[in-house]
């Protein structure tokens, strides 16, 4: 019997060695968690703070240590991930080897805007409230940082003469490689008919030839369909299609009556000219001028002081019983660069030019210097 354990003791010694170096490791480990909970209570840090970063094996502390707590602080703080505000990269089509940045969009609406974004909510509901508006949209960018805010941004409006810009735009960018086409002349029919307006101005003149690009001013800053009929019979509609593409929206379809385009959607036309990045920026800057120029002074701009440039467009649409009426512009007041885009239906089109004021005359007090 004693020899047979002389032979087993080397195996019986690797065991008990075994079993007080585990006795050890618990301990320490023990010790060590301890240890650091009692960190933790001393600089004011719970568990729950702490989340899932605390694994309960002191293998990561999230960076905690008895002289900083930083870490934990900046955990509490943080959003979580699901409302993370995200960017999103806009590209150009191209077929060679760069893809230009057009947009750079942001998926969360800016927290330092929700003061203005509760106005403007209160202006829509007291104008339902009257009478005068059945709903309104509203998208609004500050420029200088992209921090933005929409109400109602899922409902979806008839742009009318909005699309006068994009009209523009595709002409211009053709005219980067083919600058003779500014040169083409047109000559406007008699008897030609043309959808009504409710703000009108003067229009160009039947049965005289005129280049395209004179007909930029009297399309953009007088809104006048007459010039607008004769640049889009000119237009290749697959050019207007690639911008719309381009820019992610809805391929436009003014022949339906039922194509709408929301109120964010319709800005990116406006954020491209202002950053530059579809058009070079020569056409870019000549587009921002003759908007500024529009004649259109019963929405975005009436109640603003003079000295307040607004590059802007509206656009309107009746439909039986319901008037739409809508404006976008970018409006610089010196100390902020902001975008602004409101769409409306009711039944008189001159009380949608009034909630399109007070909501316009909202955010210049929320931006003004």
């Amino acid at each position: 019997m004693v020899e047979y354990f002389k032979k087993q003791f080397p195996a019986y010694y690797f065991l008990i060695a075994l079993l007080c170096t585990s006795l050890v490791f618990f301990y320490m480990l023990d010790k060590k968690e301890r240890s650091l909970k009692e960190v933790m209570q001393q600089n004011g840090i719970s568990l729950d703070e702490v989340g899932e970063g605390y694994s309960g094996t002191g293998s990561s502390n999230n960076g905690l240590n008895a002289n900083n707590n930083q870490g934990a602080a900046s955990k509490q703080n943080a959003a979580p991930a699901s409302q993370k505000n995200e960017k999103r990269v806009v590209r150009s089509s191209s077929e060679g080897f760069t893809r230009p940045i057009l947009l750079i969009e942001t998926t969360t609406p800016a927290a330092e805007l929700s003061t203005l974004d509760n106005s403007l909510k209160l202006i829509i509901d007291a104008g339902k409230q009257s009478g005068k508006v059945h709903s309104a949209s509203v998208y609004i960018n500050d420029m200088d940082n992209d921090n933005w805010i929409e109400v109602n941004d899922t409902e979806g409006y008839y742009p009318g003469s909005l699309m006068k810009l994009a009209v523009f735009m595709c002409y211009l960018k053709k005219s980067e490689e083919h600058p003779e086409i500014l040169n083409k002349q047109l000559v406007l029919d008699n008897n030609v008919e043309v959808p009504g307006q409710s703000y009108k101005d003067v229009t160009i003149r039947p049965n005289t030839p005129y280049k395209v690009s004179d007909l930029f001013y009297p399309m953009i800053v007088r809104s006048d369909n007459f010039a607008t009929l004769l640049l889009n019979r000119e237009l290749d509609i697959d050019e207007l299609n690639k911008l719309f593409m381009t820019l992610g929206v809805k391929k436009m379809d003014m022949q339906n009556i039922r194509y709408t385009i929301t109120a964010s959607d319709y800005s990116k036309f406006m954020r491209v000219l202002y950053n530059a990045t579809y058009l070079n920026v020569k056409n870019s800057q000549y587009a921002l001028t003759l908007l500024s120029n529009s004649t259109f002074t019963r929405g975005l701009t009436r109640e603003l002081p003079r000295n307040v440039v607004v590059a802007h467009k509206f656009g309107e649409n009746v439909s039986g019983n319901v008037r739409q009426l809508h404006e976008s512009g970018i409006v610089y007041t010196g100390a902020h660069t902001y975008l602004i885009t409101i769409m409306t239906k009711g039944t008189k089109v001159t009380d949608l030019a009034d909630v399109i004021s007070d909501i316009s005359t909202q955010a210049y007090q929320f931006f003004k210097p």
